[in-house]
């Protein structure tokens, strides 16, 4: 466990694909089916999961320069792989161990909680209520809420700022290098994990949160509450 950041933090923001859910499944299955309708193999689960954290169009763009496709049919595609998503978007997908607790337990310490994703805000919100996080959360930004999506800073500024918090008391938690270079964009203190989509090597965040049951800890919640 990385040791306990500097501050007790204001407010806690959560990237959601690959931080607190794992969802390549019904990615996974979403684009295979879109990828038959235009007649192309569909990816594997690993392919799918390397393609992540870029929301649906660095997906569907991804997908088509895998299997050497024109990238003019990524438009049609994509939106395609948005209505089939949404359809069906927690049918095979899981909350990380403990991510659900840890949430919950930030929520009872009095400190705002958000979302910031790439993921469509409707779809996000459909997977957080189906894996139990939506009681606990005050704010989520997607990627078509109007702020441009990460790595740009503005939905992450915008979460922060639905919250009542400002970026220098925030910590925001992601698995990959779009999350990380958004958090410094905003000013943000940033924790990564290393169980998502990113390569983890190759992060250089404030922390490395390996187990949610540490999150605490590592926020300095359970020091201040043993005072």
């Amino acid at each position: 466990m990385s040791p306990v950041l500097p501050s007790r933090p204001r407010a806690v923001v959560f990237d959601l694909d690959g931080t607190l859910v794992d969802s390549v499944a019904d990615v996974a299955d979403a684009l295979a089916a879109v990828m038959r309708e235009a007649g192309i193999h569909p990816l594997s689960e690993a392919e799918v999961r390397g393609l992540m954290g870029h929301g649906a169009p660095g997906l569907l763009r991804g997908a088509l320069r895998l299997r050497q496709c024109d990238l003019g049919e990524a438009e049609w595609m994509t939106r395609r792989f948005l209505d089939r998503y949404a359809a069906a978007p927690a049918v095979r997908s899981a909350a990380y161990p403990g991510a659900v607790d840890a949430m919950a337990a930030l929520a009872a310490a009095g400190i705002p909680v958000g979302i910031c994703t790439n993921k469509a805000a409707c779809t996000a919100r459909a997977v957080l209520r189906a894996l139990g996080f939506a009681p606990h959360l005050g704010a989520v930004v997607g990627g078509d809420s109007g702020h441009g999506m990460k790595p740009d800073p503005a939905p992450l500024l915008a979460c922060i700022a639905a919250l009542g918090a400002v970026p220098e008391e925030t910590v925001y938690l992601g698995d990959h290098r779009v999350d990380i270079d958004t958090a410094r964009a905003a000013g943000v203190r940033v924790l990564a994990v290393p169980f998502g989509y990113g390569d983890i090597a190759a992060l250089e965040p404030d922390g490395i949160l390996a187990d949610y049951a540490a999150l605490a800890g590592m926020l300095g919640l359970a020091v201040a509450e043993q005072r």
